[in-house]
């Protein structure tokens, strides 16, 4: 048979398959309509870590993924998918630009209570957490401390390198105090951001191993005394960053539920 009589016939046979589903087919006497269905197969639902890692890839600079190797990521929204979790990144210097955070750990967490309330020492205060850009403060790193605030143990505790007004703020990520193990998942803490303790010690050995050197700091307000929480980093009157020794880690705090990314899908 030659090439132009086998490629006729392939469209012949091509055009009675077509026909065939097309047509209703008659079995004595009844006719049946074969229908072709759509594929109604649901999307893939992201996991937690693909959204906020697809969170992170938006939110951070240049110059954040070039002096930061670790990124800790805390969702404090009291709903969604995301809500009261820690998520830890380890940047991987080999991976392409667009893929270089690996997931290292994601843990239940307890942020802020978000209400005012009274603390130990009969004081005023709103127990909020407060979103934004963090580095740890590396003389402020404490396997053992108590919180005279609240009159609780602060195991693990790491503090924040943010002054706010002129005073070094209270805030670091700590483990939870036994009575507040059973709460994380849910908004619980006095402004902290609470871990399980098993969870809390495995962050602090990590950071404190493996994770220091030299990091640009935040910008500072001198007329509010406060140092930005907004990625602002201070420079000279060159443009170039000012650096100074202390811990290659990024928290970033975010009231972000996730729930708009899994919306995206359908």
């Amino acid at each position: 048979m030659s090439a132009f009589r086998l490629f006729v016939l392939c469209l012949l046979v091509s055009a009675s398959v077509l026909a065939v589903c097309a047509a209703p087919l008659s079995f004595s006497g009844a006719s049946v309509a074969l229908t072709i269905l759509p594929d109604l197969t649901p999307p893939k639902m992201p996991s937690r870590a693909g959204i906020v890692s697809a969170r992170l890839q938006e939110r951070l600079t240049a110059e954040m993924r070039s002096h930061f190797d670790l990124f800790v990521y805390v969702s404090k929204s009291d709903r969604g998918p995301l809500a009261q979790r820690m998520y830890v990144f380890r940047k991987e210097p080999d991976g392409p630009k667009a893929e270089g955070l690996k997931l290292a750990y994601e843990w239940a967490a307890s942020t802020g209570r978000e209400k005012a309330e009274i603390n130990a020492l009969g004081r005023h205060v709103i127990t909020a957490t407060p979103a934004g850009y963090y580095q740890l403060d590396p003389r402020r790193m404490y396997p053992r401390y108590h919180s005279a605030n609240w009159d609780q143990d602060m195991p693990s505790a790491m503090f924040f390198d943010w002054e706010r007004a002129g005073a070094q703020t209270g805030i670091a990520i700590h483990a939870a105090a036994p009575v507040d193990v059973a709460k994380l998942g849910s908004r619980a803490s006095g402004g902290c951001v609470h871990l399980a303790p098993d969870d809390a010690a495995t962050l602090f050995e990590m950071i404190q191993s493996s994770y220091g050197g030299a990091v640009p700091r935040f910008a500072y307000n001198h007329q509010s005394r406060t140092s930005s929480n907004r990625g602002d980093f201070l420079r000279d009157r060159e443009g170039r960053l000012i650096m100074a020794e202390g811990y290659r880690v990024l928290v970033m705090i975010e009231d972000y539920a996730g729930e708009d990314a899994v919306a995206a899908l359908f």
